[in-house]
């Protein structure tokens, strides 16, 4: 049994202003023993993104704007909890060498949500997302909340660790639901998900023969061609992010043709992403290249309710045996490679058993040693969180009216690219650790990314 007197003290501690939810976060935690948990194990891709660390600063960020100014009492509120629910969020990663663990700790809301009133919001975003966090430390996500000329700009940056982008989508647009309705109908914000992490969900609704076929997908073969923009060779850890937006009508019109064609929204991304990386580093139309692209397992799943925030994503490799002589052939290629890598129904699952047997057989340190021996970081990639739905992205009723998202920032010559779209709007960036040269080389690559699309 709960300490009503002691864990309403604790609350209050952390921040949680409004006596009716701290009673009904009190009653749904005593119904929830994930929730009384202080030490929490770290699931098989968190070890993976935890030994990341080696090739990258190990964040993810992401950015929703909204054309009104959110209560900011009631926000918090609803912050905590979540928090409450999903306890590893406000944990110390523990980086055992025999086996790494989430510690968890106390914590005021003030040390994840910070808010501002900045007079230039374009400075105040991007010195936020310059920003990492320890290991070590009590909050795994850092929240800004940025009030501007009568707008939200609520930014967030966390150890990837924790989730993934299909995972914020999952956690941001419960958050919304419970701030909604804590503000509209005084409903206390505690329906948030305590489900499991385990990258095993995956396989939950599969048949019992496919999930047997599924569990021996040992191999993933990583094409190794070496192409790369022209970095610089000066290792720097400053963070460097370089973006462009593509408008919602030259964009309908990129889908429009891709449609005509019988390619995707990533067939163009991916063409595009080819297009101009051939042109700054000067590929000829007869290289070969591969460009990685993200997939979420979430599409092997026919229920999303029951897992929690979490990690469950996986690479497929567009390949191409010649990059092509224009962005039309190019796009042929890429769409003829992605409809055939999306015939196997396996698709993303390939090495997933073959890891978490590295990570279970051995101590962590053992594991991380072996992994990384075969683990081939992609130095080109392409990461489409997708379309974001504005109606479940939305603040007592407020749609955003613009989103961001970008990426770890990683070590050269690692060039991941990260987008979305928002009101039709389609949105790309590069998280990177260079110098100002180095980011010259990025913005050289968006602008012939950019040109390439808008010229479909």
């Amino acid at each position: 049994m709960i300490d009503s007197k002691k864990e309403t003290l604790a609350l209050k501690s952390k921040g949680l202003t409004d006596d009716s939810v701290i009673k009904a976060l009190i009653e749904k935690k005593e119904k929830t023993p994930y929730m009384q948990k202080k030490r929490l194990p770290t699931e098989m891709y968190d070890k993976v993104n935890l030994m990341c660390r080696n090739y990258m600063d190990r964040m993810a960020r992401f950015e929703v704007d909204y054309d009104f100014v959110i209560d900011i009492e009631k926000f918090k509120n609803t912050v905590i909890c979540c928090l409450e629910c999903a306890p590893f969020m406000h944990s110390q990663v523990i980086n055992s060498p025999i086996t790494p663990y989430w510690k968890v700790s106390d914590y005021h809301i003030d040390d994840m949500v910070k808010v501002s009133y900045p007079d230039d919001i374009d400075k105040a975003r991007e010195d936020f997302f310059k920003n990492s966090i320890p290991l070590k430390n009590n909050v795994q996500m850092h929240i800004g909340v940025f009030i501007h000329q009568g707008k939200t700009y609520i930014c967030f940056y966390w150890n990837h660790m924790c989730f993934d982008g299909g995972g914020y989508k999952a956690f941001w647009t419960d958050i919304c639901k419970n701030y909604t309705a804590y503000v509209e109908e005084n409903i206390p914000p505690i329906n948030f998900s305590s489900g499991s992490r385990k990258y095993t969900e995956v396989y939950k609704d599969m048949s019992p023969e496919k999930r047997m076929k599924a569990k021996k997908q040992l191999a993933n073969v990583s094409p190794k061609i070496k192409r790369n923009l022209p970095f610089t060779d000066e290792k720097t850890e400053n963070v460097i992010i370089s973006s462009r937006e593509i408008c919602a009508e030259n964009f309908a019109k990129a889908l429009s043709y891709a449609k005509s064609v019988g390619a995707t929204a990533t067939d163009i991304v991916l063409a595009a992403y080819i297009t101009a990386l051939g042109k700054v580093s000067g590929l000829s139309e007869s290289d070969n290249i591969s460009v990685a692209c993200a997939i979420d397992l979430r599409r092997h799943m026919k229920d999303l309710s029951s897992i929690g925030y979490t990690n469950h994503v996986s690479f497929i490799h567009c390949a191409l045996e010649k990059k092509g002589k224009a962005f039309k052939e190019t796009l042929n290629l890429v769409s003829t490679k992605t409809k055939e890598l999306k015939q196997d129904e396996f698709i993303g699952l390939h090495g997933l058993p073959l890891l978490n047997f590295a990570y279970k057989s051995m101590s962590y340190i053992q594991a991380e040693t072996a992994v990384k021996l075969f683990y081939n970081n992609p130095v080109l990639s392409v990461s489409n969180v997708g379309a974001i739905d504005t109606e479940a992205f939305s603040l007592a009723h407020n749609k955003p009216f613009s989103a961001f998202v970008a990426g770890s920032a990683k070590n050269k010559p690692c060039a991941v690219m990260t987008c979305l779209s928002i009101n039709g709007a389609f949105k790309a960036s590069i998280c990177l650790r260079g110098t100002e040269k180095d980011k010259e080389v990025l913005e050289l690559f968006f602008t012939e990314f950019k040109n390439t699309i808008d010229n479909i």
